[in-house]
């Protein structure tokens, strides 16, 4: 199925050299987002954790569509949008 080969690929490109941090010390969270694969299509995806080094990185666990789990990525806002909830 190619949609779910190039979710696949996208979040190992975005997943690329991110550690993994410490179970303890991750914030869970549920936090529909929009991923930019690069040239210029969006996919939808969601935050489902959050994660800041001691150097002060912040990395979230994504999850996509069509993916078999969720990739710990170095949260970049100019690829990942975290989209409005509703509420007042």
């Amino acid at each position: 199925m190619p949609h779910t080969t190039m979710a696949e690929s996208l979040l190992e490109e975005l997943a690329r050299g991110c550690p993994l941090p410490p179970e303890e010390q991750v914030r869970t969270t549920y936090r529909p987002v929009e991923v930019c694969d690069g040239t210029g299509w969006t996919r939808p995806g969601t935050v489902t954790g959050w994660w800041t080094s001691p150097e002060g990185d912040t990395l979230c666990r994504l999850r996509l569509p069509g993916c078999a789990s969720s990739r710990w990525v170095a949260f970049d806002s100019d690829r990942i949008a975290l989209l409005v909830q509703g509420g007042t």
